[in-house]
Order: structure tokens, then sequence, then C-alpha cells
């Protein structure tokens, strides 16, 4: 009971209404979110097409320059993710896709710090590969969950 009625606080708070309500609110966060998402899925393809051999001019090391560019991302899709949250927060923490997307997101940028961390420890190529592989499938999996989130 005391969930449901914090869900609806959140559902009722003034960015809850405004992302719903307002002609703007939805269209704002929700342009926010693709910028943030750009920043920091272009981040995450650029590094492990790297290490998949993809891309070879550049050193995979050089690619931890751009995290500053990932985690900016990262931080405005956290703040435009919860604004469209909070406009249906009692629909979306029981929807199975939003949990996965979350999930995978939460993968995602644990195998990118465990690729970087691999490839600076000298570990096997094929393992790195192996788990940069799995980043990309986990980070491409939160892109087509989020977007099945309309959908259920």
């Amino acid at each position: 009971m005391y969930e449901m009625d914090l869900l609806l606080w959140i559902e009722e708070s003034f960015i809850g209404i405004y992302i719903r309500e307002d002609p703007w609110g939805f269209p704002i966060a929700l342009s926010a979110h693709a910028v943030g998402m750009a920043m920091v899925v272009g981040v995450v393809l650029m590094m492990n097409f790297r290490v998949q051999g993809l891309i070879k001019a550049i050193p995979i090391i050089s690619y931890s320059q751009l995290f500053t560019t990932a985690w900016a991302g990262f931080i405005v899709n956290l703040i435009s993710g919860f604004a469209l949250y909070a406009a249906h927060a009692t629909e979306y923490t029981y929807q199975v896709v939003f949990l996965m997307k979350l999930l995978l997101i939460g993968i995602g940028g644990y195998l990118m710090k465990v690729v970087m961390d691999g490839h600076r420890a000298g570990w096997p190529a094929g393992k790195v590969r192996g788990f940069s592989a799995l980043c990309l499938a986990c980070w491409i999996g939160a892109i087509i969950t989020g977007r099945l989130m309309a959908y259920f």
C-alpha cells in the first residue's frame, strides 16, 4: 500500500504533472533523453567497435578519454529518464520491459568497466572481445526495450 502511495506521489509531483500534461513537457524530456543516449551509446559503440577490431587506427586506451562525455550523457539520461518515469511511475514500475531496460543498462555499464579493465590488465584478446560483445548486446537491448516501453 505504501509503495503505491509513493508512486502516486511521484506522478502527482510537479515534474510528473508537467511531463504528462504540458504540451512541451514530454517532448523536452524525450529530446534530452535522446541526446544523452547518443552521448553514452556513441562512446560505448566506438570503444567496443575498436575492441572488436572494426576500428583500428586509434589505440583502445585513447577511448578512456571519452568517458567524461559518456558520464555527462548518463547524467542527462538519469535526469530526463526520471522525469519521463515520474509521469507514469505507477505504470512503469511494474512494466517488464522497463525493468529489463534498467537491468541491461546496469549490466552494460558494468561490462564497459570490465572491458577497459581487462584491456589494461592484458587479458587475452578473445576474452576482452567476448565481454565487449556482451556489452554491445546489453546496450542495444537497452535501446530496444526502451523503445518497446511505448507498446506495453
